[in-house]
């Protein structure tokens, strides 16, 4: 009875030890991965791990190796001193344990793990990672007569998951070539290939590669390819990687181009302008003359001019030939009735599994928006369909839309609703939400008398922005008019929507008739979810900029120090770094870009135009 009561005590001692061990990465400073361990005489194997501290502190390392069941099997204690190294072969009092391992630190590492294979004939080596992820790919796979792989994925959690792998052959086509495995809590597999290429000939093996995907928590993951089937003694390895990372590479600056409206002093006259996002920032002025009124859209290589009021028309440009029209079409039907359709922006809906890719033209003195496909070269493939929004109209007969943004297969297009028979008085807008796929209205439960869409509480909508899951608007209410001597009305300010919700917040209120400190907020730009400005709009050629915080609507105490008033900036702009372009102008020494370093709110550059510029968009090199 004494034994066995010291037996069981022995026994849980050594699961309160094992636990601990196996949550080591929960309580540590600093966790390591590697999804492969092997001690084995039968497969020859063996695991040799280099580790390097990185602080000039000493760093206390625990090496908690585990079997493919998530039972600790052994734990090695390393203490590296400050900026120290150590390498050395782990787990060599093991028999026949295939697992995987952590290394937990109280100091930053560097390390590498070498794999001796082949009764230690050979070598190949596995990075450590540095972070679990539930997505992870492995870019190349081989499987014939010659090569044979595994692939080898290690859960550190303290739950159980599934994983799906998903092979892909050089075309991108996947047939059924899925397979599922469920790892215990702090367990590992070791996976054939031909496991997941059932029913593949090996003659058609040509190449291609994995998608790994859980059903939750990260786990990493490691592949070896070897040619033993032809009795070689070959190894390699290719760590599986979070694809998502791939995107850090993207250079938006260099890959960036901005195309400006712009107008003369007396707005008789207009032309566009492009330039580099990176510097030295050259530019193309004066392209292209016509009206005054036009405004502009990109979508990757391309740019399109809209000529809004008795323009009626979209002109197609290649950024590399700014100059140069691809096509110009019309935006006005045979049928229409008004003198002018008026255009207001072309907004892109990418391709989705339903529907392919098109864009959508808001005419503002029409009921019904134009869909219509970009990549077309004939007229007559333009317009492809249209939605009709009549049931927003106000009492002029015409809901006024205007801009809107796509997000997840979801148009959200803002209808100004401005009685113009009644001298433009903002009635109450709309946010409505269009079904990219099929181009009907959602309801989104939101809307009064029978609508479907968001009514949202600050009038007169000008710009849309979507950053970081947010929808942010800004209304402007009314200007002041010297000659009606009608005073400013401030029904205006800011608003966040949320996409998959619509809930509306409101962000900035502009004020009331006695206290309107910043004047109508006639402009808006969204840098991050923390960071964010508008444009203070005091009186014609009375502008300045504030800083705000979009999470909390919180504004800036004092105005941006080179835009603090007596200036006209009719728009900002946002490139793919996250600095704010400003288009200004005084009316008397040409137009102006000025470039903003959001983190000091200073002056990168300024970037003097013939013209005023009006409108800043951005597009990519592609």
């Amino acid at each position: 009875m004494k034994i066995l009561s010291l037996r069981l005590l022995q026994t849980l001692m050594a699961v309160v030890v094992l636990l601990v061990f196996c949550a080591a990465s929960a309580f540590a400073d600093y966790a390591y991965y590697f999804p492969y361990f092997s001690s084995s005489a039968s497969k020859g194997e063996l695991v040799g791990l280099a580790l390097a501290n990185s602080d000039d502190l000493s760093a206390e390392v625990s090496i908690v190796i585990c079997d493919q069941g998530g039972v600790t099997k052994s734990v090695e204690r390393w203490l590296l001193p400050p900026f120290g190294q150590q390498a050395d072969i782990i787990g060599l009092g093991l028999d026949e344990v295939i697992g995987s391992f952590q290394v937990v630190s109280t100091r930053p590492l560097t390390g590498l793990c070498f794999l001796f294979a082949n009764q230690v004939t050979v070598m190949y080596d596995m990075p450590m990672t540095q972070s679990l992820k539930s997505k992870l790919d492995i870019p190349h796979t081989a499987q014939d007569a010659v090569w044979g792989m595994e692939i080898m994925v290690s859960n550190p959690n303290a739950q159980a998951v599934g994983v799906q792998l998903t092979y892909r052959d050089e075309s991108g086509h996947v047939d059924a070539h899925v397979h599922t495995v469920t790892l215990a809590a702090n367990g590992s597999t070791v996976i054939a290939l031909a496991d997941v290429l059932t029913s593949w000939s090996l003659a058609q093996m040509l190449g291609g590669c994995l998608h790994l995907v859980t059903n939750g928590v990260g786990v990493v993951a490691f592949a070896a390819y070897d040619d033993l089937k032809n009795d070689g003694t070959f190894y390699t390895g290719l760590l599986a990687v979070d694809p998502t990372l791939q995107y850090d590479n993207f250079n938006p600056v260099r890959s960036q181009y901005t195309v400006v409206s712009c107008s003369a002093p007396d707005f008789g006259s207009g032309v566009h302008a492009l330039l580099e996002v990176e510097k030295p920032r050259s530019v193309q002025d004066n392209l292209l003359p016509t009206i005054s009124d036009i405004k502009m859209a990109a979508q990757g290589n391309c740019f399109y001019r809209i000529a809004r009021y008795n323009g009626d028309s979209v002109i197609k440009f290649a950024a590399s030939a700014p100059a140069t029209p691809i096509w110009q079409f019309s935006t006005m039907d045979a049928s229409d009735v008004m003198a002018t359709s008026n255009p207001q922006s072309l907004i892109f809906a990418p391709a989705t599994l339903a529907s392919e890719a098109k864009a959508y033209i808001p005419r503002w003195e029409s009921t019904k928006m134009w869909v219509v496909d970009p990549a077309t070269t004939l007229e007559a493939n333009f317009k492809i369909g249209e939605v009709e929004l009549g049931d927003y109209a106000d009492a002029d007969g015409l809901p006024e839309m205007t801009n809107g943004v796509v997000i997840d297969g979801k148009l959200f297009l803002l209808l100004q609703r401005l009685d113009k028979d009644d001298g433009y008085a903002p009635q109450t807008p709309y946010l409505v939400v269009i079904d990219t796929d099929s181009n009907a209205e959602i309801d989104t439960q939101n809307g009064a008398e029978n609508l479907k869409g968001i009514p949202l509480p600050i009038k007169n909508p000008w710009n849309i922005v979507y950053k970081d899951g947010k929808i942010y608007v800004n209304g402007v209410g009314s200007y002041a008019s010297s000659w009606s001597g009608t005073p400013a009305d401030y029904s205006g300010g800011i608003v966040s929507i949320d996409p998959d919700t619509y809930e509306v917040e409101m962000l900035v209120d502009d004020g009331d008739d006695n206290e309107h400190p910043y004047g109508n907020i006639s402009g808006l730009a969204v840098v991050s979810a923390t960071r964010g400005y508008f444009i203070s709009y005091a009186g014609w050629g009375d502008n300045a900029i504030y800083g705000f915080n979009p999470s909390t609507g919180v504004v800036d105490e004092s105005v941006l120090s080179a835009f603090s008033g007596g200036v006209n900036i009719p728009a900002l702009g946002v490139d793919g770094q996250g600095n704010l372009w400003v288009a200004s102008n005084t009316f008397s020494s040409g137009g102006l870009l000025t470039i903003i370093n959001p983190i000091d709110d200073s002056v990168d550059q300024e970037q003097v135009l013939n013209l005023n510029p009006q409108g800043i968009v951005f597009g990519t090199w592609e």
